[in-house]
């Protein structure tokens, strides 16, 4: 109780510090005075209680007032040129065509000359040929010492969410993207410290879990266990927030909690509770998960309230959850009292204040479910009773959490999901089994891939529900923009008064949870320490592995070919990204399109759930939009062979070629130059002819030097036509005697120099696809080309991926079919 009296103090004068900015003069007189009060109050035997508060309280806004000085402003117009010196002081990221990056600066240049700058940027850069050749992604390293040189740019508020705001909480003053950096310090491998070490630690349970779950699924496992959300495609994160989920995707409270509930009963259950020793595996856990995850804030928050509670049970003393939050609360807020005014701060503040108010009512419903299990010993009734006791305690903690912070959402994101409340309850029973595996699997692929993978395909289950779940939610959802601040004061208000007397201050594990014979330890009767016999665990783990090697081979079957050549040309924006996959299942991937993600996810959707393999790659030419994400696929899949276009001195120069190259040497894959003429008998039927670049090709023009790929499969044939232009299409027109083909992948997206009128006469296709992103600024495809494939295949049978999403082609060597996506 004392305890927690103090830290409202502390949090109520950092609240005023901030607030309303006190002159220190003021302050330190009454600092004074409450001294001297004190003082009188010994004397005479007052009480001390109140001095002891106001103590408290200026102190607190003493430190408010000699907080950090904020962040400087980055006084520059939009996209100037400017360099900084500084070091890395985050676990960087890919993310899009950059690796996501913050820097700690020491010095600016903004055409004046070296300024002392100490803030921090937040840089989007694209690793230098140094560290690309010696590194695998990302490159750059915590603790790296870099000179960057980029263009300025000042962030923007987006529609929903105050990002310059958001980023100035974290004490950072700009954004910027940057092609030119030297790496000017030693890596991050002999700088980091212990804190470099966690990330590569880190980075290694990452690649573990790509290796072992399959896309969407690794993405959403990275995210929820080590909070690495740069890999969730963005059309999941949005069906997260439009069902108001999104909150699932942030490490907080709920993942805290999730992984003290199963430590607390691991460890009890292996060691007994006589002694407190089996505190002691929670107690890392939850931190160990902290460093893993990157320490968000709200993690460490709750980490500080999970270890109050072990520290409470250790000594006996009441666990209320009003004193563990407002404690951890306090400690934050005494590191840096800026975090008071974190919208996430507030949001996970409030939803454990809710959780606290439902707890009551969670335990009566969770002894009453248990009750009836008792009331009913019929066989399997204690599992059962475990299963409706879990899913109330889901519904009742997502209930309090939401109806605690419903009008903070409403003010700050302009919009509340009318139905979050059920999509979290369904979706919570789900996170401790994800959790709980998917940190198995990490760690299990640090010993043997076999182990990983076996884990893998147990937690695929609970992640498919939870990808399928907020896939197939209703998105329904009213505005918040009528709430006012004067209502989340007065909500707020409320919830404070409620608190104590709901609670009674009294906070214990949900005993209603785990009431019954699941934590029972009736050694009389032979029933182990979890309440559930030996026999009945082994034939329990016996099932489980069971239907986790049935999946496996079923999946297999299913996945099987269907006898059919198969052509995907992947809507993956303004670039190119073709799947082949044979009637015998070979596996060919042209281009990659322009994202780190773009074919992976793509991928993800057509191969078989966990195929990792790919029989040949193509890169066409090193152009970004169609080479990019090629480097996650040869990072991510086993690839036989690499089919690319032979080296000049135009595809050396790019900025993408040192990846490119490193990438190759660390791979194990057989390296083919493309050449005009080479045939390539992918099975009895199905080959590819390369039509281009001969040896007459410009090497000065990456597009014209691009492999251009005829794909026959008995009488239909598909021509991939890259980016070549006019000057290329001539040559193969001089060299090729036939290029008729039933489909042809329109050249360079359609641009105005390509497709020439002799060159598509002589293709003579019936079907027409451009690659094309939309709404792009090269103005692809152009309205002449168009109408010049119109007439030459018929409007109807002009395919755009921007229009139709990905184009499927289906064809048993004589006829063919479409499906689109759109």
């Amino acid at each position: 109780m004392k305890l927690g009296l103090f830290a409202v103090a502390w949090l109520a004068g950092t609240f005023v510090a901030l607030r309303l900015d006190p002159a220190l003069l003021p302050l330190s007189l009454l600092l004074l005075a409450a001294l001297c009060a004190g003082v009188f109050s010994r004397i005479y035997r007052w009480p001390l209680w109140p001095m002891v508060l106001a103590g408290i309280v200026l102190i607190a806004i003493f430190r408010a007032e000699f907080n950090d000085s904020p962040a400087p402003s980055l006084a520059t117009s939009d996209n100037q040129t400017m360099t900084a010196r500084g070091t890395v002081v985050n676990d960087p990221e890919a993310t899009g065509q950059f690796i996501k990056l913050v820097l700690k600066v020491e010095v600016v240049d903004l055409g004046g000359g070296d300024q002392p700058f100490p803030s921090k940027l937040l840089v989007y850069a694209q690793p230098p040929p140094s560290l690309a050749s010696n590194r695998e992604p990302p490159y750059f390293r915590y603790g790296d010492q870099l000179w960057i040189e980029g263009l300025a740019r000042a962030p923007r508020a987006l529609a929903e969410f105050d990002y310059p705001a958001y980023l100035a909480n974290q004490g950072i003053s700009g954004v910027i993207h940057s092609r030119n950096v030297m790496l000017t310090g030693p890596s991050a491998g002999k700088t980091g410290g212990w804190r470099g070490r966690v990330f590569d630690l880190r980075g290694r349970m990452s690649d573990n879990l790509e290796d072992a779950l399959p896309d969407p699924q690794s993405a959403i496992g990275q995210a929820l266990l080590l909070g690495k959300r740069g890999r969730v495609p963005p059309d999941l994160v949005e069906e997260f927030r439009a069902t108001g989920t999104s909150h699932l995707l942030a490490i907080s409270g709920l993942h805290i909690g999730s992984i003290m509930l199963i430590a607390l009963a691991l460890g009890a259950g292996i060691l007994g509770k006589r002694w407190s020793a089996y505190l002691i595996f929670p107690f890392a856990l939850i931190w160990f998960y902290v460093l893993i995850s990157g320490a968000p804030p709200s993690a460490v928050r709750a980490a500080i309230m999970g270890t109050v509670y072990l520290s409470a049970v250790v000594l006996g003393r009441p666990r209320g959850i009003l004193p563990a939050l407002a404690l951890s609360a306090a400690v934050m807020t005494a590191h840096s009292p800026q975090v008071l005014q974190q919208i996430s701060f507030q949001l996970s503040f409030g939803a454990m204040a809710g959780i606290a108010m439902a707890l009551p009512l969670q335990e009566r419903v969770g002894t009453t479910i248990a009750g009836w299990t008792e009331a009913n010993p019929f066989h399997g009734s204690h599992w059962l009773g475990f299963f409706l006791r879990w899913t109330a305690a889901s519904f009742i903690v997502s209930f309090g959490a939401t109806m605690a912070t419903w009008p903070l959402v409403g003010f700050s994101f302009d919009r509340m999901p009318i139905l979050g409340i059920l999509a979290t309850a369904l979706a919570l029973p789900a996170l401790p089994f994800i959790l709980l595996g998917t940190f198995l699997t990490s760690l299990g692929g640090m010993f043997h891939p076999a182990i990983a993978q076996i884990f893998g395909w147990i937690t695929l289950l609970p992640l498919s529900y939870l990808t399928e779940l907020v896939s197939r939610f209703p998105a329904l959802a009213v505005s918040g923009g009528w709430i006012g601040s004067w209502l989340i004061w007065a909500w707020f208000l409320i919830i404070g008064a409620l608190l104590p007397l709901r609670t009674g201050f009294a906070y214990r594990l949900p005993q209603g949870l785990f009431a019954g014979r699941l934590l029972k330890q009736p050694r009389e009767t032979g029933v182990g320490r979890l309440g559930v016999s030996s026999t009945a665990l082994r034939n329990f783990s016996v099932v489980i592995g069971l239907f986790v090697v049935a999946v496996f081979i079923w999946t297999r079957i299913l996945a099987g070919s269907d006898g059919k050549l198969h052509v995907y040309f992947f809507d993956v924006g303004q670039g190119d990204s073709v799947l082949i996959v044979t009637p015998g299942g070979k596996q060919i991937l042209v281009d990659g399109g322009p994202g780190s993600e773009s074919a992976t996810a793509a991928l993800a959707r057509h191969l078989p759930k966990g195929d990792r393999s790919l029989d040949m790659v193509v890169l066409t030419h090193l152009h970004s939009d169609h080479s990019r994400g090629l480097l996650e696929v040869l990072d991510r899949y086993a690839v036989a062979t690499v089919l690319f276009s032979p080296e000049n001195p135009q595809s050396v120069q790019s900025a993408i070629y040192p990846q490119w190259r490193s990438m190759l040497d660390r791979e194990d894959s057989m390296e083919i130059p493309a050449e005009a003429g080479q045939q390539v008998l992918l099975e009895p039927g199905v080959s590819l002819q390369v039509l281009n670049p001969s040896a007459q090709a410009n090497p000065e023009s990456r597009n014209n030097h691009a492999v251009v790929l005829r794909l026959v499969y008995d009488e239909v044939s598909f021509l991939l036509a890259s980016d070549i232009e006019s000057e290329a299409e001539n040559g193969i027109l001089r060299s090729s005697p036939n290029i008729n083909s039933a489909v042809l992948k329109v050249a360079h997206h359609g641009s105005l120099t390509s497709t020439t009128p002799r060159f598509l006469a002589e293709v003579d296709p019936s079907v027409a696809v451009i690659s094309v992103g939309a709404t792009n600024r090269f103005g692809h495809p152009r309205p002449e080309i168009v109408e010049r494939l119109t007439e030459a295949v018929g409007e109807n049978t002009i395919f755009r991926t921007d229009q139709d999403g990905t184009v499927e082609f289906i064809t048993d060597g004589q006829a063919l079919w479409v499906k689109t996506r759109k």
